[in-house]
């Protein structure tokens, strides 16, 4: 039997984990590149010197933006020893270049020193003890990631080094999670083994991935996007981090099953993590055509209101490639490889990872990428907890979709109504393309999550505009509407119809407004074509997120006719000048109606003066027609529009239009630098005048409303300079691969009749130097 998931589901995960302590060894961070791991304990502390041993520095892992003790020391002297003196004895000695020098809270000095110098000085009596520097921090540190995304400017992060934790729950899908100093370990639910209560981390990942949604702001360690935050270990994954799809739907099926103790109707989860992957396709309906179970599951959580987050994956390829990422339902997280905390790409390549550097601000290389993912964080080199009441470094999208996780669990704690769909049209809509897009492997750019402007819920207020509304009868209308926004307000405002009245019906749903600024929105109605002109009134409704205000709208029902402008002719290049006539482009503006669109036009033909013959009909978007006008024949063309309720306007007529052929032989057209007239029975009239001389000119003085130059082409002819009064406007090129005569090169209309000069000067050079006249079509 054919089976579409295979039953021993391998959850990759997605992260390059190391053990803490952390070492120079450590494959995250690259030893020549300045500090690459931090202490594995939050406290500031300095070592006590160990007397006349020679200790080593061993280079150790900092947090970014720590000074690199590597090859640094201090060299500790003996009670009433001279440091000015032993200063400059190591100076002249052991070329030692004292940076700090010490006299009264110890005698000694700072120094880089290698280990020639380190045993010289050592067997100096002088010397106490030669130690090796090291870092001291601030007892919590914000991690780059946090910094990145905005954490400590959200007003509902509020991090401060006090411990106000979010109301939230975020259940981690992972390997479990560890108690910690550093979170807020609410419970969880083990589905690796039979012993549902061992949720336990012992692989550090789900650990890890806990302390970026949800550190505490206290005095140790880090602190994560949503600090304090209840974390939940939902135990999917073994030890050794691999499970099978069955565990993974325990697992949402736990999490669904969970409800809020205040609430027994609402779920009690604000988010789900899912920072784990395995290949797999997105049927576009919820795993319903692939019977995909792993899909029909997640979309029973979101459903029940839970967003969803999940990894991209660490393929490099497209994330459409892995599940639950290609999933529609979920919010999918791709990775950004930030070094330093801030924008700007300023912080170089000291992060080492899967492999390479990413330089700062780009996008991390092993990321997936694609249509699927819907936002960015960062990715690479991110400090967070893990079991034993440590902290290590981890790089993948693992560690990108947490620190999204955390802002759902931000987002929600002040918005608990807001759907999965509204939480990533928020987040979305306040990410920022501040990162090296040119980086992304594909051409639509995800936004970077800035969870900065994260405050509490805002208010808005509704009130119709204070200009009625105008619709005509038998028409489709909008009804405008105005809101006012509070400052931390920027979510969508949805509009929908309570009243109307008789005969009346909605028209066509219109997409909500959404944004700090925007605050004018409408409702779509269809009024009756027989509805008497006068004042009505509409009843409508704004939400956002279960909030509801009312107005009474006033809208004004006309009658009007719209306005039709007059139609141009002109005369049409690129096609062949024929013998008794020419085509000609006829073409008008767009034509306007006070109250409501336009819906097509109409348009006649006048010859020789007589009445204007059949009606030519155009679309709405339609405002051209071509045709064909014989040579010193008047045509008049008039147009008229009608609008969408059925209400034409007047004709408007165009000025009379006749075409005159000027031929090549023509005693008006002036010629300088040497033309030479021939036969040809192609040509119009017989004969061709042609110059391979460059900046050899021929001209005609004109009135009328258009001009063309016709002339022959093939692969002999070369290159001609346009000029109109004198004034270069482009160069033509009469060499085609074939030969054709007749041909209109150029073509121009002008905004009425007017006197005017064509001059064509020849630029041809090379072997193509040849330019021919046939005649000159002035449109008059």
């Amino acid at each position: 039997m054919h089976r579409r998931i295979a039953p021993l589901f391998l959850a990759v995960l997605v992260a390059l984990p190391i053990v803490a302590p952390v070492s120079a060894a450590d494959p995250l961070l690259a030893p020549t590149s300045g500090p690459s791991a931090a202490p594995s304990s939050g406290t500031a502390t300095s070592a006590q010197p160990a007397p006349a041993a020679d200790v080593e520095a061993t280079p150790t892992d900092v947090p970014p933006g720590a000074p690199d003790p590597a090859g640094r020391y201090i060299v500790m002297l003996r009670d009433g020893a001279n440091t000015a003196a032993a200063v400059e004895k190591a100076r002249t000695r052991q070329r030692v270049a004292a940076d700090r020098t010490y006299a009264r809270t110890i005698h000694g000095y700072s120094a880089k020193l290698d280990k020639q110098q380190r045993r010289e000085l050592q067997a100096d009596p002088d010397v106490v003890a030669v130690v090796p520097d090291a870092v001291v921090q601030l007892t919590q540190t914000i991690p780059t990631g946090v910094e990145r995304v905005g954490g400590k400017q959200s007003g509902v992060a509020a991090i401060n080094g006090l411990d106000e934790r979010v109301d939230a729950d975020v259940a981690i899908i992972d390997t479990g999670i560890a108690l910690h100093a550093d979170l807020n370990v609410a419970g969880g639910y083990n589905c690796s083994t039979a012993d549902r209560t061992a949720w336990r981390d012992r692989n550090n990942h789900g650990t890890h991935v806990a302390g970026i949604v949800a550190a505490i702001d206290n005095t140790i360690g880090v602190v994560g996007v949503a600090p304090g935050a209840r974390v939940w270990g939902v135990k999917i994954l073994n030890d050794d981090g691999y499970g099978l799809i069955s565990w993974y739907i325990c697992g949402l099926d736990w999490v669904l099953a969970q409800r809020d103790p205040n609430d027994a109707t609402r779920p009690l989860f604000e988010a789900v993590n899912m920072s784990v992957s395995k290949s797999g396709s997105d049927d576009g309906n919820c795993g319903y055509s692939n019977n995909d179970p792993l899909h029909q599951a997640i979309c029973r959580v979101v459903g029940d209101g839970i967003t969803v987050v999940a990894a991209a994956a660490n393929d490099s390829h497209n994330a459409s490639r892995n599940i639950p990422a290609a999933y529609n339902e979920v919010i999918t997280v791709s990775a950004l490889a930030d070094t330093d905390g801030k924008p700007g790409g300023l912080g170089g390549d000291r992060c080492y990872s899967w492999g390479g550097y990413d330089k700062d601000d780009t996008f991390a290389n092993f990321s997936n990428y694609g249509g699927d993912v819907d936002i960015m964080a960062p990715g690479k080199c991110i400090w967070s907890t893990i079991p034993g009441g440590s902290y290590s470094y981890m790089s993948g999208t693992s560690m990108a979709a947490p620190t999204v996780a955390g802002a759902v669990a931000l987002y929600k704690a002040s918005r608990p109504a807001a759907t999965p769909a509204e939480v990533r049209e928020a987040l979305r809509y306040l990410g920022n393309l501040n990162w090296k897009t040119a980086t992304d492997p594909d051409a639509t750019h995800e936004p970077l999550l800035d969870v900065s402007r994260i405050a509490p819920l805002g208010t808005f207020e509704f009130a119709p505009t204070p200009v009625a509304s105008t619709v005509e009868a038998g028409t489709t209308g909008t009804v405008a509407v105005d809101i006012t926004r509070s400052p931390t307000f920027f979510e969508k405002v949805k509009f929908s119809i309570t009243s109307l009245p008789a005969g009346w019906s909605a028209g066509p749903s219109l997409a909500g407004i959404m944004g700090w600024t925007e605050d004018t929105g409408q409702v779509s109605v269809i009024v009756p074509k027989d509805a008497p002109i006068g004042r009505y009134e509409v009843g409508v409704r704004a939400t956002n997120q279960g909030r509801t205000a009312d107005a009474v709208v006033p809208v004004d029902v006309v009658t009007d006719v719209p306005t039709a402008r007059a139609p141009v002719v002109s005369l049409a290049s690129g096609g062949t000048m024929g013998l008794a006539d020419s085509r000609v482009t006829v073409a008008w503006p767009a034509g306007t109606d006070p109250s409501s669109a336009i819906a097509g036009y109409e348009l006649q033909t006048s010859v020789d003066g007589a009445a204007y013959g059949a009606t030519l009909a155009r679309s709405a978007a339609e405002r051209s027609a071509t045709t064909a006008l014989r040579y010193e024949t008047p045509y008049r063309f008039r147009v008229r529009t009608v609008d969408a309720a059925g209400n034409w306007s007047p004709w408007v007529q165009g000025a009379t239009t006749k075409l005159q052929p000027v031929d090549d032989r023509s005693a008006s057209i002036v010629r300088h630098g040497g033309w030479t007239r021939r036969s040809a029975s192609s040509a119009w009239d017989g004969t061709v005048t042609g110059s391979g001389r460059t900046g050899a000119t021929i001209s005609l003085a004109f009135t009328g409303r258009s001009i063309a130059f016709v002339g022959p082409v093939g692969p002999r002819r070369g290159k001609a300079r346009i000029y109109i009064d004198g004034t270069y406007v482009t160069t033509i090129t009469m060499r085609r691969a074939t030969v054709a005569a007749r041909q209109v090169a150029y073509a121009r209309a002008f905004a009425g009749s007017g006197s005017h000069t064509i001059t064509v000067r020849v630029d041809g050079s090379g072997k193509h130097p040849g330019v021919r006249l046939d005649a000159f079509i002035v449109g008059r």
